[in-house]
């Protein structure tokens, strides 16, 4: 079970319950803004339009990191609450470039975050929904901290509203960084204790993986988005996986 449930899937219910979460009231803010009144038309040529833009906010995530020795399946997982996840994050987007008269086109994202880390996931040996094993965050005594950033080129779909706004969802690939250190337990069976003995883990990594993402621009220069992605990745005996669900509101400025 431990080798099926490793790197992210023994915790996968709670990823989805962050999906969910998210997407849910992301997307109630947009059914609010579309409810507001219609879309507007966009008559643009094809091409590169709109400038460079960064884009500071606040949010909060669902982030865990996942460590599975690959020696034997001992593993262990950080994670956060979704109640008690503040962050800060800066997000920065390229021009779009737009496939003709159509709404399709091309957008770079880059992104950075932090990574403050201090609960590991304990089973308590029954099953959750799905079949995966249920189970709290503890504070068992470990730790990791650090910083990931991505940047990925996304094809999107964008939806203009009249008053300058638009809504525009994104699906794109490309390198992932990340930078954290701290310590882990490690268990076969996902039960660590405070007592028992602590991995250290030392991570530098850059590593392709999926974004998925979902904006809500209104015309103030105001933004919400919903990003979901990670990376996994092998390293030194240790495979590693990295899960975001975040979302975050901000003020977008051109540069």
């Amino acid at each position: 079970m431990s080798k099926m449930m490793a790197c992210g899937y023994r915790n996968r219910e709670h990823y989805k319950a962050a999906i969910y979460f998210y997407c849910g009231a992301f997307l109630a803010v947009c059914l609010f803004v579309l409810a507001a009144g219609p879309a507007a038309a966009d008559e643009a040529d094809g091409g590169w339009r709109g400038a460079f833009s960064i884009t500071p906010g606040i949010g909060l995530r669902h982030l865990g990191i996942d460590v599975v020795r690959t020696s034997n399946g001992d593993q262990g997982n950080l994670s956060n609450d979704v109640w008690d996840s503040a962050f800060v994050a800066v997000n920065i987007e390229s021009p779009e470039y737009q496939f003709g008269g159509s709404n399709f086109g091309i957008t770079i994202y880059a992104y950075a975050a932090t990574i403050t880390l201090d609960h590991q996931w304990v089973a308590d040996g029954g099953a959750g929904p799905g079949g995966t094993a249920s189970g709290t965050r503890e504070d068992v005594g470990t730790s990791v901290s650090g910083y990931y950033s991505y940047f990925v080129p996304a094809l999107h779909f964008r939806w203009p509203h009249i008053g300058g706004g638009e809504t525009k969802f994104a699906l794109g690939y490309g390198p992932w960084m990340a930078s954290f250190s701290g310590d882990i337990i490690l268990t076969p069976d996902d039960t660590p204790a405070p007592t028992d003995l602590k991995t250290p883990v030392d991570v530098r990594v850059r590593k392709s993986a999926y974004l998925f993402l979902m904006q809500h621009k209104f015309g103030s220069g105001w933004q919400a988005y919903l990003s979901v992605g990670g990376p996994t990745w092998k390293e030194e005996g240790f495979e590693y996986k990295l899960e975001e669900v975040s979302l975050v509101i901000g003020y977008t400025f051109s540069l």
